[in-house]
């Protein structure tokens, strides 16, 4: 999740960067800067999301476990070649739509907090008068920290 927004911003600043030269020309360029890992660490529904994707994939990886268990007992009780790749069938076809699940549930619910993210960002941006808003990484020197502010907006 958190690579994605990362990923997101990073292409941003990219896209912000072959603008700056025209926007530079400008007397009172306002830049802010955010902590985007700071925000997903302290955004309540980003942290309930990673608790509940841990547990869901705890819960998936058990029931991975009890299933490779029950192919090395059919090992170990001599079936054939062609029951133990059944079992094995049979394990592929009850976790990978579970999988797959999860994965959508997570990319719905990323999508979710990205968005709430940038409409934080923006209005903090707006009401701020900033021209630009980058992530901090990206950014050696200058620019106003707005973290804190986004943060609030966000909770």
């Amino acid at each position: 999740m958190s690579k994605r927004i990362i990923k997101f911003y990073s292409l941003s600043v990219i896209t912000l960067y072959s603008s700056l030269p025209a926007l530079s020309a400008e007397s009172s360029f306002k830049v802010g800067t955010i902590n985007t890992n700071k925000i997903l660490q302290e955004h309540p529904q980003a942290q309930k999301l990673l608790q509940d994707l841990t547990k869901a994939e705890q819960d998936l990886n058990k029931k991975v476990l009890a299933k490779k268990q029950e192919i090395i007992k059919a090992k170990e009780q001599n079936k054939t070649e062609t029951e133990i790749q059944m079992l094995a069938e049979q394990m592929r076809l009850e976790i990978e739509p579970e999988a797959k699940k999860l994965e959508a549930e997570s990319n719905k619910k990323s999508e979710e907090i990205e968005k709430q993210i940038e409409a934080a960002i923006s209005a903090v941006s707006k009401s701020s008068k900033y021209d630009v808003v980058l992530v901090k990484e990206a950014v050696l020197y200058g620019g106003v920290d707005i973290t804190d502010e986004v943060i609030k907006k966000v909770k």
